[in-house]
């Protein structure tokens, strides 16, 4: 969460190649024993991210809630606020619409975030605060607590408000609203998404006893079941939301959120800045 976890499940993943032989008579070489201070650094890494993923897990109930209320409070204020002939009307308002279901799906993100800001917070606090023997390693890890924080404290917008305006100007522009929570993620996608640290694919090389292996084992397991839970659930309540927003047309089909989002036009700014596959799972 995707913010979604941190969860290492899916980065901690390289293994460094042993030495090769150098003749059939000959034993590999062993491998080097790792830094003392790394060992130090990825046995936290680990711990830290257990528990974060274990506290996450157990508010699973809290962060359905917090979805469903999202999706009743968008229903109380503008059900059907984005007429289903819109999914054939000009380039300009699908982008407009486009923009505005994007604006949905954030904000429904950063509502199953909320019980879960303060692990978020302590976790980022903590690896912030993990150094390694070498400068790059310990940068990497502040990095990934950097992305861990990015979103806590960034505000939802008033959807239901940038829905009904854009409805008045006949869904030919975004909404003064739309545009400006589109344009503060941008900045903060453009700073801090990036690739995965490489510190995070070393873990596993300084992680060779057999209690760091389990423990590493442990949070790969417990990382998948929680980016399971994440998907599911993101899946799930951004279709309700959609249907929310988006009634089906008098010919049929289930309303929501387009599968096929037009090319850019003189609108849709966050496709404009090439963001829309960060919350693909929105």
């Amino acid at each position: 969460m995707g913010m979604r976890w941190m969860s290492l499940g899916g980065v901690v993943s390289a293994v460094l190649a042993l030495g090769v032989l150098a003749g059939p008579a000959m034993a590999a070489a062993p491998a080097a024993a790792p830094n003392p201070q790394n060992v130090k650094a990825a046995r936290a890494v680990v711990r830290d991210e257990t528990r974060y993923n274990e506290t996450a897990l157990r508010r699973g109930g809290a962060m359905t809630a917090a979805a469903r209320a999202m999706v009743a409070q968008v229903k109380a204020g503008c059900a059907g606020g984005i007429p289903a002939s819109l999914a054939s009307g000009t380039k300009k308002q699908q982008a407009v619409v486009f923009d505005l279901l994007f604006e949905g799906a954030f904000d429904l993100s950063l509502a199953v975030d909320r019980p879960i800001e303060a692990p978020t917070v302590n976790l980022s606090k903590r690896l912030a605060h993990i150094r390694f023997a070498t400068r790059a390693f310990t940068r990497g890890i502040r990095q990934v607590a950097k992305m861990d924080r990015v979103l806590i404290g960034f505000a939802p917008s008033d959807l239901c408000t940038d829905v009904k305006a854009a409805g008045a100007n006949g869904f030919t522009a975004d909404p003064p609203g739309t545009k400006r929570i589109l344009k503060s993620l941008g900045r903060l996608l453009e700073t801090a998404i990036a690739p995965a640290p490489k510190v995070l694919k070393k873990l596993k090389s300084f992680l060779v006893t057999g209690p760091d292996k389990a423990a590493l084992k442990r949070l790969k397991a417990l990382g998948n079941r929680a980016d399971a839970f994440s998907s599911k659930l993101s899946a799930k309540w951004s279709t309700k939301l959609g249907a929310v927003l988006t009634p089906p047309a008098p010919a049929g089909g289930t309303g929501g959120f387009p599968t096929s989002p037009p090319p850019p036009g003189p609108t849709g700014a966050l496709r404009r800045l090439g963001m829309a596959s960060a919350f693909a799972a929105l």
